[in-house]
């Protein structure tokens, strides 16, 4: 576990030093295109997704809940905070929000950018290795960056940002990369929680044997994650850190069932450890993926997921949220989604895409966990020169089984997002 004030920038630029060979402009300009990000309390996190050849490996979607940890509080002050970032940290960042922005969906290998396709397996075959590294830094404000939902401390900050690509592909029939991204905060009128950030290691090895549909490999990942929230909707006057250590092992297969279809399936299995023992867990996932590219122009993607989580020491509650005496707590979600993504060759309409999401967790105890939620997502992007406007809207509903309000009622949570963001290219470097 990382302490110290300082402990994010640190690991930060011992990682830099350490790959003193990826400094490649301007393979940075050639191989990277698309432009992801996500929003959290990090801020607008730009990640530039490499697209390769066809043999890029296939897409890992973890829907992970972090929950907290606690240092020098009484157990029961710290027992309603385990229920809210369980039950809120899910929409800030997930695994699967985090694959998503590094590598891009598996449908993508045929239909996401085209300009790219056209240039991209000359340059991967011809040179071994091919590194990358990108850097941002930047100034902000936010008026709550703790989210807050009654005691709301605006701040100031500074952030910086960096990844970190070297990828290689001397062989078409294997694949291997090594990444790292990492991104942090420094607030400059938050006095207990200054420092916030999150720091990725992943590598991957995938062989894909010539003239056979059928495709294999493992990826290994390490994520640290180091988050504030503030607990004053449950009344306690104070804020903490959300700081895990995640490593996984992930292997995953695929199969070209036809010109236009594409399954794949992958089980993960991870460990999450935190500083304060009972959140430590231990966790099994099984993902199936079929992409269909419907024509020139129109791709869809279907997907199904079982996720066990199983925790150390913390315990079951019953209905009410009061501890149980026997047993550990255990929870399964289990979920399937659909997306829908149109190209075009008018840029005004360049990408438009459509996302429906289901999924419903249950835990082995008195269901005071239990939840079932949807979500839906429509995007726009438009491209003209220089320029590439993408528009999203998100909303998200759950609704819980048992778990009820004040007045009676069952806890329900709702929640929406208009994202916008306007990019020009300065130059092909």
């Amino acid at each position: 576990m990382i302490k110290g004030n300082h402990r994010f920038f640190i690991l930060l630029f011992i990682s830099l030093l350490e790959l003193p060979g990826t400094i490649l402009p301007k393979l940075v300009g050639q191989e990277t295109e698309k432009i992801f990000k996500y929003s959290s309390n990090l801020g607008n996190l730009k990640v530039l997704s490499p697209k390769s050849s066809k043999h890029y490996p296939e897409t890992v979607n973890e829907n992970k809940t972090h929950t907290p940890k606690a240092e020098n509080l009484k157990s029961s002050d710290f027992a309603p905070s385990k229920e809210k970032v369980k039950t809120e940290k899910e929409e800030l960042i997930t695994d699967e929000e985090l694959e998503l922005l590094l590598f891009g969906s598996i449908e993508e290998d045929e239909s996401e950018n085209k300009e790219v396709e056209k240039k991209t397996p000359e340059t991967i075959t011809a040179s071994k290795w091919i590194p990358s590294v990108s850097a941002a830094f930047g100034f902000g404000f936010s008026d709550n960056p703790m989210y807050g939902p009654y005691i709301r401390d605006p701040s100031s900050y500074i952030e910086f940002e960096t990844e970190s690509f070297l990828l290689r592909q001397a062989d078409p029939q294997f694949l291997s990369y090594l990444y790292f991204y990492g991104a942090g905060k420094r607030f400059l009128e938050i006095e207990k929680h200054k420092l916030s950030g999150i720091l990725l290691l992943q590598g991957e090895h995938t062989y894909k044997p010539e003239n056979s549909p059928g495709s294999g490999g493992v990826k290994l990942r390490h994520t640290y994650y180091d988050q504030a929230f503030d607990f004053s909707d449950l009344g306690l006057p104070f804020s903490m850190q959300v700081q895990s250590n995640k490593s996984e092992i992930i292997p995953h297969f695929g199969y070209q069932l036809n010109s236009k279809t594409k399954l794949s399936a992958e089980t993960a299995f991870g460990v999450d450890q935190y500083d304060n023992p009972s959140e430590n867990n231990s966790g099994q996932k099984f993902q199936v993926n079929l992409a269909s590219k419907q024509s020139k122009y129109t791709t869809l993607l279907a997907k199904i997921f079982h996720h066990t989580i199983r925790y150390v020491e913390r315990k079951k509650k019953d209905k009410d949220g009061t501890n149980l005496s026997f047993g550990n707590l255990q929870t399964k979600k289990t979920g399937f989604s659909g997306t829908w993504k149109r190209y075009s060759e008018n840029p005004w309409l360049d990408t438009l895409g459509a996302e429906l999401k289901y999924s419903e967790l249950s835990d082995n105890a008195g269901a005071y966990y239990d939840y079932s939620k949807i979500s839906a997502k429509l995007s726009h992007e438009i491209k003209k020169d220089k320029w590439k406007v993408n528009t999203e809207l998100n909303w998200a509903n759950y609704t819980y089984d048992v778990r009820s309000v004040s007045n009676g009622s069952l806890f329900e949570r709702e929640s929406y997002g208009i994202d916008l963001q306007l990019t020009r290219k300065i130059s092909s470097d």
